[in-house]
């Protein structure tokens, strides 16, 4: 069982220290301002907030937050991906944090990857459920323990 909770602080420190994103767009227009917006309003454009279970028993948590914004004429959107404060195992503390990388929209499904410090590749994928609430996954890629999942599923709602 302390393995298993070692296992997670370490899986939730490598997040939350995500060594850059791999966006899908660099959007940055001249001098570093955002390009003009299409104007086309996807369902997936706004905040959705939920919390991934980690840990294979599933007692560990972490409240996640994914802004995103309206699509740029190059057709991705700015994304925010956010983490809070959040406790896996007796006094283990994971520090809030954020980044920014750039998602697309296909075929119903909203998608954005980046590379964590260690240079694993981690993919958000999301799908509408209903109105206001959304089926998020985490896919995990890279070398993973017996005790890790490849990926984390939650529904996330519209804040």
């Amino acid at each position: 069982m302390k393995r298993v909770s070692m296992i997670a602080v370490a899986f939730l420190a490598v997040i939350s220290i995500a060594g850059y994103a791999e966006s899908a767009d660099d959007s940055s227009g001249p001098q570093g301002k955002e390009p003009p917006l299409s104007g086309t309003t996807s369902y997936f454009e706004g905040i959705w907030s939920g919390t991934f279970l980690l840990g294979m028993s599933g007692n560990v948590q972490q409240d996640i937050t994914i802004t995103i914004g309206k699509k740029n004429e190059k057709g991705a959107h700015k994304t925010t991906y956010a983490w809070g404060w959040g406790k896996s195992g007796p006094g283990s503390t994971i520090s809030p944090g954020s980044f920014d990388v750039y998602g697309r929209e296909q075929g119903g499904f909203f998608s954005f990857a980046w590379k964590d410090k260690e240079g694993s590749k981690r993919t958000i994928k999301m799908e509408k459920v209903k109105d206001d609430v959304a089926k998020v996954r985490l896919d995990r890629e890279g070398p993973l323990t017996s005790a890790q999942r490849p990926y984390y599923e939650a529904n996330f709602k519209r804040k």
